[in-house]
């Protein structure tokens, strides 16, 4: 049985009152700080980078340099992040995908629980299902009955085979003993268009890409995969409404440095990141797209990717998936 569901909001409501170790560093850093961005700009991950190090260089003044260093479904950035020196002074964003679901599907350069040390989860993003407006599917149960009465009938969208959309529905088929007709596509916006168009059943994807569709009526919504409603869809329900008590699935991204980081600067970079992320300018920001801000410690994070590395591990073998 796959693992129903791991706690994300560790630290939602009191990024404030984290309790950092002590031996933070009052003289780090004294130059710039390399952020790599494993993706290209203008994407989630480049918005969630930049956001982050933009704030914290207005309340401290730090200086950083941002690196999109894209390929691989992110590998090739964390691949280099991971080679650097743990001094601080190189630190990355990594996500969902590249540090818990790529290393079930693929042979990395990298382990993702020996070579980071991880520092804070900035945010979670949940995933959209969506259908066109005159689909029969009412809601998400008629979606699951429809498919399973018709095992392998029922056309999902996603962007991409073991993309964190693709396996989120892979995980649902999972728990209501049903199978979908997956149909992947390279990226969000052709997925999106065939389901305006109404050549498949639905599509699943990041709240950006679905949002906008249907609040322009393109798209009817039918259900969430966080474990609460989305403020940016609050009339869209849960999937655990429909049932599937615990259910959650989203892409989370976070902040990483080299293996063997001193506590000291792991401490002032955890301090740094949690005051950006209680900023009113930041949550805004983060809410604008579907995202909730997580925030907590260095330790709640490195127990959190741990759950997470064996979940997604599990969701990725019941689904049978592969990199091909």
């Amino acid at each position: 049985m796959i693992i129903m569901t791991t706690t994300w909001r560790f630290a939602t409501a009191a990024i404030l009152s984290v309790g950092l170790p002590t031996a933070a560093l009052a003289d780090f850093p004294t130059r710039g700080i390399e952020f790599m961005i494993p993706f290209n700009p203008g994407g989630g991950s480049d918005f969630a980078g930049r956001t982050v190090t933009q704030k914290i260089s207005e309340l401290r003044g730090w200086d950083f340099v941002i690196d999109n260093r894209a390929g691989a479904g992110g590998a090739v950035g964390l691949t280099h992040l991971s080679t650097q020196t743990a001094d601080g002074y190189t630190l990355g964003l990594g996500q969902t995908s590249n540090l818990a679901i790529n290393p079930a599907l693929r042979d990395l350069e990298y382990d993702p629980l020996t070579d980071f040390t991880p520092i804070v989860v900035v945010n979670f993003q949940p995933m959209a299902v969506a259908v066109h407006p005159d689909s029969p599917h009412e809601d998400l149960a008629a979606l699951i009955d429809a498919a399973r009465a018709d095992p392998g009938g029922v056309s999902m969208a996603t962007p991409g085979a073991g993309t964190v959309s693709h396996l989120s529905m892979e995980l649902l088929a999972n728990l209501a003993g049903i199978e979908w007709l997956h149909i992947p596509y390279p990226g969000a916006s052709p997925a999106v268009t065939d389901a305006m168009g109404g050549q498949v059943d639905f599509v699943v994807g990041t709240l950006p890409s679905i949002l906008p569709h249907v609040r322009s009526g393109a798209l009817r919504g039918i259900a969430v995969t966080s474990p609460e409603r989305s403020p940016a869809l609050p009339d869209i329900p849960t999937v655990a409404e429909f049932g599937y008590d615990g259910y959650e699935a989203g892409d989370w991204k976070a902040v990483v440095g080299p293996a063997g980081l001193d506590a000291g600067i792991v401490a002032t970079l955890a301090d740094a990141i949690n005051e950006a992320l209680a900023d009113d300018a930041v949550i805004a920001a983060f809410e604008s797209e579907g995202a909730t801000v997580v925030g907590g410690s260095p330790e709640e994070f490195a127990a959190y990717l741990e759950g997470q590395v064996a979940r997604w591990a599990e969701i990725v073998e019941a689904a049978g998936v592969s990199a091909d």
